[in-house]
């Protein structure tokens, strides 16, 4: 084997005619060497012409079928639907990989046997509505604090100032591309996919801190493992120059998650159980970092602790997600 087209073909005919292979076995069959058998899988994996089974000694390699491969398709889309769609429409691949704009559409409609034309537009239609609640029309964020007036759990005259980066689902589309990337980047504990978030929200929270006096943080601990080694990666990734407001969320003996909890009045005993302030020293504005507000009780929780044990004058609030669900 001289050249890469040819190993590359060679690899394509035995994957057809074998259905199924190892990278030993293409290696034994061909006598390609076994460092560029797997620079040829990489490169047929990252072109969308195979798929990989299982995992390392026991890795197979296969053709990818017409039925799942990515259908070419030409949107007619104006400017703000490209640039909604290329920012926004993310599809996260079995492997970690992530898809965006129109490929990730054409491969949603394909999934879903729908017009990717249609999708196209009913997503930035969606997408666009949303925007306009988190920004202005010059692109300056705006106070959401009337967002938190559906949350019944939560005591919005606690609240200073609120703003979240994102919305948890638009509607009819399931999760945004930050909550997708929240959850995967939690449950999967990646580095890269962590920092990516932190990164991108880290100059409008340097804002939030400039443009409102906050001279205090505090960041709201995981409710589960996962979540606090989030947390914690967070806060170390931010690295702000400001005194950080020590909250603790103890454990129970008989405590489930949160989002197991049926009833509003349970969760709210839950949190108020979960969660105190091992802090007393006092701040002016202090500001509440959380991954999310989805019924709102431990964020409840924590700035009635701030303000009635006399830790803060005023709180604000700054979240990654947060969820329109009442």
């Amino acid at each position: 084997m001289k050249n890469t087209t040819t190993a590359t073909q060679q690899i394509l005919q035995l994957l057809a005619k074998h259905h199924a292979l190892r990278p030993i076995e293409l290696h034994k069959i061909t006598n390609i060497s076994r460092q560029r058998i797997h620079s040829q899988l990489k490169a047929l994996l990252l072109s969308d012409q195979i798929v990989r089974k299982g995992q390392s000694p026991l890795t197979y390699y296969s053709l990818k079928t017409e039925s799942k491969k990515t259908t070419d398709t030409i949107l007619q889309l104006s400017d703000n639907q490209r640039e909604i769609i290329d920012q926004d429409f993310l599809i996260i691949k079995r492997q970690g990989t992530q898809v965006t704009g129109q490929r990730a559409v054409c491969d949603y409609a394909q999934e879903y046997n729908t017009d990717p034309q249609q999708v196209a537009e009913k997503f930035a239609e969606a997408r666009d509505q949303q925007k306009k609640i988190i920004q202005q029309k010059d692109g300056e964020q705006v106070n959401q604090k009337n967002l938190l007036q559906d949350k019944i759990s939560i005591d919005a005259h606690n609240i200073e100032h609120y703003e979240c980066e994102d919305f948890t689902e638009v509607e009819g589309f399931g999760e945004t591309a930050l909550a997708k990337k929240v959850h995967a980047a939690k449950s999967s504990e990646n580095a890269v996919l962590q920092m990516e978030i932190f990164r991108q929200t880290e100059r409008r929270i340097h804002k939030l801190i400039s443009d409102h006096g906050i001279d205090a943080v505090a960041f709201i601990p995981g409710a589960t493992s996962a979540g606090k080694a989030f947390m914690k990666v967070w806060q170390e990734t931010l690295d702000l120059p400001l005194p950080h407001v020590n909250l603790i969320r103890v454990t129970e003996e008989t405590s489930v998650p949160q989002k197991a909890i049926s009833l509003q009045t349970d969760r709210a005993d839950h949190a108020q159980s979960t969660i105190v302030l091992g802090d007393h020293r006092h701040h002016g504005h202090v500001l509440i970092l959380d991954d999310s507000v989805i019924s709102g009780t431990s964020l409840h929780q924590a700035a009635s602790a701030l303000i009635q044990e006399d830790a803060a004058t005023k709180v604000s609030v700054y979240t990654l997600l947060f969820d329109r669900k009442v």
